[in-house]
């Protein structure tokens, strides 16, 4: 039931066995070759997370390069500001040339930081009623990589369980992915799609109104 669940999520049909057999193989894939594997810190490794440990000893991981699979969250935007979290994340976000991976719009966002968008590719939203994703679609989505991996100086990727697959393929057309996951949301103002930004943003909030 939460795998069917899971399909309804990253919009992948039911019956569509042989893309659910195609991107399992490409997440593998993408998390043995990946040059730095996101993993949630020990503190952290309860519930659904408590596998993590046998998964990657399963697949023969453990001598990976790791970092916490939360760095993402340096790229949370401050609620009411043009300011990450993370100065180290603004300066990889300045002056660059830029490649977009998700469904958002954030050139504006990103002129703030002297930064232009080369190419935005676009995959369905999550749990999207009436777009899904193909094999086809995930195939459009490489070539695109392929053709502005050279022009692009890094690619930030909000692609949800896709993302990992096409970094790897970033880099093996030699260029630099960064999966930013749900932080893109903030730069258009939007901290109601996870728990920790509506958290992040009722905090914001509580703290103004001491202030008023």
């Amino acid at each position: 039931m939460k795998y069917q669940k899971k399909l309804v999520h990253f919009n992948i049909k039911l019956w569509d066995i042989s893309f659910q057999k195609f991107l399992k193989k490409e997440l593998l894939t993408a998390c043995c070759s990946a040059t730095i594997l996101g993993i949630s810190p020990l503190e952290n490794r309860h519930g659904f997370w408590a596998l993590e440990d046998e998964i990657l000893s399963h697949f023969s991981m453990n001598d990976r390069v790791f970092g916490d699979v939360n760095f993402h969250m340096g790229f949370i935007k401050i609620p009411n500001r043009y300011t990450l979290q993370n100065s180290i994340a603004e300066t990889i976000i300045t002056n660059r040339k830029i490649g977009i991976i998700g469904h958002l719009k954030v050139e504006g966002f990103l002129k703030k930081y002297n930064s232009r968008v080369l190419t935005r590719i676009e995959i369905p939203k999550r749990r999207a009623r009436f777009q899904r994703m193909t094999r086809e679609k995930y195939d459009v989505v490489l070539s695109e990589i392929k053709k502005y991996c050279s022009l692009v100086d890094i690619w930030l990727v909000a692609a949800g369980i896709y993302a990992k697959p096409f970094c790897e393929h970033i880099r093996k057309n030699g260029g630099i992915g960064i999966d930013i996951g749900s932080s893109l949301d903030t730069w258009v103002d939007e901290y109601h799609s996870r728990g920790h930004l509506r958290k992040l943003l009722k905090q914001h909030d509580e703290k103004n109104c001491l202030f008023e």
